[in-house]
């Protein structure tokens, strides 16, 4: 059990280049649990929300406003993780953590997932993912100002392709059509319609549930208005 608990690590971007004694440590304070769709982890303003790594499915991150309203603030994909930032400044969560897709999840509690940061290249993949966020929540601030529904939409895909490896055709796994809605503060109908002119333009292809970026210059003229 823990062999397989060290690989699954092994596939998580924070774990990535642990060694193999530091993951034999991981491993034992790792728990996997397995959510359905509509399932949440943790709700926002839980003091004990635990660190989450996504072996596989996808989550997403919401907050709700003052009138009950849910607003996706982002999506964790297979290799992602989340509630790091809470865990190391000791506060509540501020999102919830539903489930998209049905997933196999990692659990470490505050207390594991605080000495587990102590380790160097974890730290080192923490920072990447602090500056990673930073930029995606200046461009998200920047998207929200543009004055037309296909630069947005194009713009909530780009910040995907950002999280995605620097493939020079990124498959990507995009949040379902309800939440890029959402995120870019069209209908949902409109993302359909965008997502098919993106299609038939060449720009991305359908494959399966996710997406190929074909052509990323014309994606971010797009994204950028």
């Amino acid at each position: 059990m823990h062999s397989e608990k060290k690989k699954l690590l092994r596939e998580q971007t924070l774990f990535s280049t642990s060694s193999d004694d530091f993951l034999s440590r991981a491993s034992k304070m790792l728990r996997i649990a397995e959510y359905k769709v509509g399932d949440h982890i943790c709700f926002q303003g839980d003091p004990q929300s635990p660190l989450v790594l996504v072996m596989s499915g996808q989550l997403r991150a919401s907050t709700v406003s003052e009138d009950g309203v849910e607003i996706p603030t982002g999506i964790i994909n297979p290799g992602q993780s989340a509630g790091e930032s809470w865990i190391i400044q000791r506060l509540p969560i501020l999102v919830s953590i539903g489930v998209v897709r049905r997933s196999v999840v990692g659990l470490f509690n505050r207390a594991d997932a605080r000495q587990l940061f102590n380790e160097s290249n974890i730290s080192r993949a923490l920072n990447a993912k602090m500056a990673f966020q930073l930029r995606y929540l200046v461009e998200r601030h920047a998207s929200q100002g543009l004055p037309r529904a296909a630069a947005r939409i194009s713009a909530v895909i780009e910040s995907a392709m950002s999280a995605a490896k620097s493939d020079e055709f990124p498959l990507l796994e995009l949040p379902n059509q309800a939440t890029i809605a959402a995120m870019a503060k069209v209908s949902r109908e409109t993302v359909s319609r965008e997502l098919k002119s993106l299609e038939l333009r060449g720009v991305i292809a359908k494959e399966g549930r996710q997406f190929r970026v074909r052509d990323r210059t014309t994606l971010h003229r797009l994204a950028t208005g």
